[in-house]
């Protein structure tokens, strides 16, 4: 059996540790109600491994500089909900539908699907 320090340098030279088992989505979104407020979004800050840091009490720690807004839509497919993280506000207009696409986890325990890296959106036309 391999140590764990053997396992970490392979997994360091692997590159695993940037997008971990994130993967691309590509979806029809709608606009729903108070929603389309937009929330500024603190990332998590990272250690040297790409490992969430945790504070005293378990929590995860977050950055003080904002990365940009989380706005919240519904999945014109599935009515699940759907979390974007973007650089800037957006005027964005109820019971409008919206493209969005971009890294992230599809959590399908919680009814989410949670985009957070090289985010885009457009108008669906």
């Amino acid at each position: 059996m391999m140590q764990q320090s053997t396992l970490d340098k392979l997994n360091k030279l692997a590159g695993q540790e940037t997008t971990s088992n994130k993967q691309m989505f590509k979806r029809i979104v709608v606009a729903l109600g108070p929603a389309t407020k937009p929330v500024e979004h603190y990332p998590k800050l990272k250690d040297k491994d790409g490992k969430t840091i945790k504070d005293e009490e378990g929590n995860d720690k977050r950055s003080d500089k904002s990365d940009g807004f989380m706005f919240t839509f519904s999945d014109f497919e599935t009515s699940r909900m759907v979390k974007v993280i973007l650089d800037k506000k957006y005027d964005i207009k109820v019971m409008q539908a919206y493209i969005v696409s971009g890294l992230g986890y599809d959590i399908r325990g919680g009814g989410l699907i949670y985009l957070d890296e090289n985010c885009t959106i457009r108008n669906y036309e």
